[in-house]
């Protein structure tokens, strides 16, 4: 069964494919973004501030106008919603 976060209300992520989280400021991540084509990243931003990267396991790269904690906290919850309904779907 596939989860999926939103990101604002801008877009959404499909949970599964999501490989790490990290501000957007960090060193690893400026680097990384700045090595990869410009049609590996997603900018889900809003025009809003960068605060955090999505790497995901496609090797595209989603910037978010989410700080690492929210991103964090959707993602939990989404996973509770999805071991939830799978529970229910098992009954």
């Amino acid at each position: 069964m596939k989860g999926w976060i939103a990101i604002g209300n801008i877009g959404v992520v499909q949970i599964e494919r999501v490989v790490a989280v990290a501000p957007v400021e960090s060193a690893p991540m400026k680097r990384l973004l700045a090595a990869l084509p410009l049609e590996k990243i997603v900018v889900l931003t809003g025009g809003r501030r960068r605060r955090s990267v999505l790497v995901l396991d496609s090797g595209h790269v989603v910037v978010t106008a989410l700080s690492v904690a929210e991103v964090e906290a959707a993602l939990r919850k989404a996973c509770e919603v999805l071991k939830t309904s799978q529970v229910s779907l098992e009954r």
